[in-house]
């Protein structure tokens, strides 16, 4: 019989078992190879021979190993021995997010939107890999005790490029009822809009402390969910922020058109100031509680940290986040902790029994940050992987110098901008997009961040960087950057051209607190200029490491002819 000290394949000692399922046994275990401890998840013996349940198992590897994010738990290792199949992945230390709103009830609008926007950017992650999660729930939310979120559970997930092997066909209802969308309840087919319905559930739970449509069967719950319209939020706590309840019944619409086009469009809603606020996603005023260092205006961050003193635990299934206040970062690696309650509950979570100390003041709903000196603004939302979102200027502001008249062309000088765009290729394709214009408005005191990030190296996922693209109006031979910025460490490269492989490094330098200016080597005229940053500096208002660029401008040479 499996027990404590099992060695499985020869190298994972098992340790405790941390969640229990009807399909699968996750256990704490040491990787003996790396002195690493790990959760293993080891499929029942009794269920073994039912070759549906043995695919799922083995999908469930197949799906996670495509995806590398912050906001999806990792994972090690899979393989099979003597007992049966097993997969390996991170643990996570902390609880899930089910058990933190047992525990607590209704969880801060800051620290929902915190917890729910990571778990969105994880999906959109997934869904451009052609994965669709379809069990989205709050048990399936690892929370660790920085507050950092991870997405688990990919045991029923859809891959949409290729054959579902009979699991998935249209007309096989697999799901919570609870979180189930209207379209899943009905057997139809599915996308990754799907998935954003169930989160809007999980907002709303996070919000209210309790489910939007309860009813006496599962059936009566998913029959709900086809055919009553989704609450208001503020009905149960009316003191939700509206933009919040606007993403609940956006999320929730009934018909998935409605709904937001993408799970990284429902993170910038919940966290990201909007760029272009409607009656349907209202903006909200920044108030005096705001996470502000000085006069540097900064936006919500994407992650919460847990409050003090609430370790709550749950062994199974994923981990639950921390009460309400400050920000912390986005991507980190927990184990969980809280046994399993329901029968295919992914990753287990080994909760921690210590008393965390988290950073005061809590992170605003939204902050609007006012573009001092800046004229008219046309902002394109683009839908590409790595659009990103630029912003045209329409007017000029007192950081953006005019091109030099005709009479000097050729002559040193400050170039101008035409369109600058955030950059992100190795993540979800944008970072804090609707900041920019704050890198070139004139006003040192407003900043375009980064996310944040649990490391200097991005949290350890695999991005070589991010930055800011600079388009000029015409080609030209930069030969100065000047920057100012906030904070000191990391470092950053100045590409002529976008991020490639094959990009001109033209200048490098570190962050420092204030203005500097990076010499760059002259070549051949460029359109494009890019801030590639390489690495991140400490953070300066709070946990993890983050870079602020608060201007940012070019001096060079226009080509004559």
């Amino acid at each position: 019989m499996i027990g404590s000290g099992h060695l499985v394949s020869g190298r994972y000692r098992l340790d405790k078992p941390i969640g229990s399922g009807g399909m699968a046994t996750v256990w704490r275990a040491r990787d003996e190879v790396t002195g690493q401890d790990v959760a293993l998840k080891r499929m029942h013996a009794r269920v073994q021979d039912d070759p549906d349940l043995i695919e799922r198992f083995r999908r469930e590897a197949e799906v996670v190993a495509r995806l590398s994010h912050p906001a999806v738990v990792r994972l090690f290792d899979e393989g099979a021995d003597e007992d049966g199949p097993y997969i390996v992945f991170e643990l996570v230390e902390g609880t899930n997010l089910k058990a933190l709103i047992r525990s607590r009830g209704a969880l801060s609008p800051e620290l929902a939107a915190s917890i729910t926007s990571q778990v969105a950017r994880g999906l959109e992650v997934a869904h451009r890999s052609g994965v669709v999660h379809r069990d989205i729930k709050s048990h399936n939310v690892l929370v660790a005790d920085d507050g950092t979120a991870k997405l688990t559970d990919f045991g029923i997930a859809r891959l949409l490029d290729g054959d579902q092997g009979g699991l998935t066909r249209t007309g096989t209802v697999l799901g919570t009822s609870d979180y189930l969308a209207p379209e899943q309840a009905r057997g139809l087919r599915v996308d990754g809009r799907t998935d954003v319905y169930s989160l809007g559930i999980v907002v709303y739970e996070c919000l209210t402390g309790q489910l939007p449509f309860p009813a006496d069967t599962p059936m009566g719950v998913a029959q709900r969910q086809v055919r009553d319209p989704m609450p208001d939020p503020r009905d149960v706590q009316p003191g939700i922020p509206p933009h919040l309840a606007s993403v609940v019944l956006r999320a929730c619409e009934k018909d998935p058109a409605a709904r937001f086009g993408s799970a990284l469009e429902m993170s910038d809603a919940l966290l990201d100031v909007p760029v272009d606020a409607t009656g349907v996603m209202p903006v909200i005023a920044a108030t005096e509680s705001d996470d502000v260092t000085g006069a540097l205006a900064v936006t919500p961050e994407s992650v919460v940290p847990l409050d003090d003193g609430d370790t709550q635990s749950r062994p199974v299934v994923p981990p639950a986040a921390p009460p309400s206040t400050p920000a912390v970062e986005p991507a980190a690696h927990v184990a969980e902790d809280e046994p399993p309650r329901h029968p295919d509950a992914e990753v287990f979570v080994a909760q921690s029994s210590g008393r965390r100390r988290v950073w005061p003041g809590a992170v605003a709903a939204l902050l609007i940050v006012a573009l001092a000196g800046v004229g008219a603004f046309i902002v394109w939302r683009g839908s590409g992987s790595d659009a990103g979102n630029v912003v045209t200027q329409a007017a000029s502001s007192a950081s953006q110098p005019t091109a030099p008249p005709t009479d000097v062309m050729g002559a040193m000088g400050p170039l101008q901008l035409a369109s600058v765009k955030d950059v992100d290729p190795g993540g979800e394709g944008r970072e804090m997009s609707g900041e920019v214009p704050l890198a070139y408005d004139g006003n040192e005191e407003t900043a375009w961040r980064t996310e944040r990030y649990v490391t200097a190296d991005f949290g350890g996922v695999d991005k070589a960087g991010v930055g800011l693209e600079f388009t000029l109006q015409q080609p030209s031979v930069a030969t100065r950057m000047n920057l100012i910025t906030k904070g000191t460490g990391g470092t950053f490269e100045v590409l002529a051209g976008p991020p490639a492989t094959d990009a001109r490094v033209v200048g490098e330098g570190t962050f420092g607190n204030g203005r500097q200016s990076v010499d760059l080597t002259p070549g051949a005229a460029s359109g494009i200029y890019t801030l590639w940053i390489t690495s991140l500096p400490p953070n300066i208002l709070g946990s993890g490491y983050r870079a602020y660029v608060a201007e940012a401008s070019f001096d060079g040479t226009v080509p004559q002819g």
